[in-house]
């Protein structure tokens, strides 16, 4: 029986500097296929060499450009040209993790993108983080200016066309849940696989089982505007019962002034950044999780949650409708309207005894990294292998 061939993949991400779902997302793909080079346009040396410390890093010029953190939303402008500049000799394919500009990179070979989204400043613009020119500062601030005399023409057309066509370019696209496939559907009118993002159901459900239920809620994630917190915080407000808030983000001096106003400090705490450690801790220990974002992508902090024995209680839109279960088996509740109020009597009569840790931890395993792993093998392979025979 001939030995199965072990193929060569080109892994390409967008710049690396902070850690998210993405960079998770990353390493268990390089980790797929055994990879020890990564292509991007540029990175914070310091943090790629704590987060992929046996990886290989290849930048484009970008990364000898200066203040690039301070300015990629300028910067943004050259990401296509860096990721064209990419040779890719003697490798069998191209895989991308895209939500805006990896998708560009392009080769004689077979180009397969998994896109978290099409980008969300041109094709899902509101409610994101960038929305204020107060958040911005100095040159920043400038350049923002500047580029708000675009927002909604010709030139902000032609640059949707560039992502279309970027998009149009490559061989197959997945997707990272069913509304991402159906915005791929609508920008770019391809067909998306869906492979869903890996998730550390084992280590988290392992290292949560020990702790027993306290008398709070939680979120925990990046404290940005579209994030939903302020209404999270003002439910816990009305509702009167316990809120703990891990994470950190642009959004987070404003919230903290919004406690602070509310006079609600004794009740709802702020963490700040918490460790891998810390996470199944906190998970296990919360009544439930909350997490009031609307139109998410996938939503890995949910499915942690359920990892670690504990309930879900979020807004009813996004990717969180294909990973929690409201029915039997009942893993979490959604509220169906973007009121503080209406959360708010969830929290009053919420009963975390109503939910079953065992089942939780099941539905959260159909997204284990195990499954991820094995399903984009299995794509990629299929992919080349047909390709092969019909060479």
């Amino acid at each position: 029986m001939p030995e199965k061939k072990v193929y060569n993949i080109a892994i390409v991400s967008e710049p690396l500097y902070k850690r998210g779902g993405a960079e998770l997302q990353l390493r268990y793909m390089l980790d797929t296929f055994s990879q020890k080079t990564l292509f991007t346009a540029y990175c914070d040396r310091g943090f790629v060499k704590k987060e992929f410390p046996q990886v290989k890093i290849k930048t484009s010029f970008m990364q000898y450009l200066p203040w690039k953190f301070k300015l990629k939303h300028f910067y943004n402008l050259l990401q296509p040209l860096a990721y064209k500049s990419f040779k890719f000799k003697g490798y069998d394919a191209i895989l991308s993790l895209s939500i805006a500009f990896a998708k560009f990179a392009k080769g004689d070979v077979p180009h397969i993108d998994i896109c978290m989204s099409p980008p969300k400043f041109l094709w899902q613009k509101e409610g994101r983080t960038l929305t204020d020119i107060n958040q911005l500062s100095g040159l920043n601030r400038l350049l923002f200016k500047l580029y708000s005399l675009f927002v909604g023409t010709f030139l902000e057309e032609i640059w949707k066309k560039w992502d279309r066509k970027a998009a149009r370019k490559t061989d197959r696209i997945i997707a990272i849940s069913n509304v991402v496939k159906e915005r791929v559907k609508q920008n770019y009118d391809i067909e998306a696989d869906v492979i869903y993002p890996p998730v550390e159901v084992k280590k988290i459900s392992s290292a949560s089982k020990k702790f027993v239920k306290e008398n709070w809620f939680l979120y925990l994630g990046r404290i940005e505007t579209y994030k939903g917190v302020e209404l999270a915080i003002k439910a816990a407000y009305d509702a009167k019962v316990p809120l703990k808030i891990g994470g950190v983000g642009n959004d987070l001096e404003r919230m903290k002034e919004l406690v602070k106003r509310l006079n609600a400090k004794g009740r709802i705490k702020f963490l700040g950044y918490y460790s891998d450690d810390q996470k199944p801790v906190l998970l296990a220990k919360a009544k439930a999780l909350l997490f009031p974002v609307k139109g998410e992508d996938f939503g890995i902090v949910p499915v942690e949650a359920n990892a670690a024995g504990s309930a879900v209680i979020a807004f009813k839109d996004g990717g969180v409708l294909e990973t929690i279960s409201d029915s039997n088996p009942k893993t979490g509740i959604f509220f169906d309207r973007y009121d503080y109020k209406v959360l708010s009597k969830i929290l009053k009569d919420f009963d975390e005894k109503e939910y079953k840790a065992d089942n939780c931890r099941k539905q959260a395993a159909s997204f284990a990294v195990e499954i991820f792993q094995y399903k984009l093998r299995r794509y990629i392979e299929d992919i080349l292998e047909e390709n092969t025979c019909n060479v």
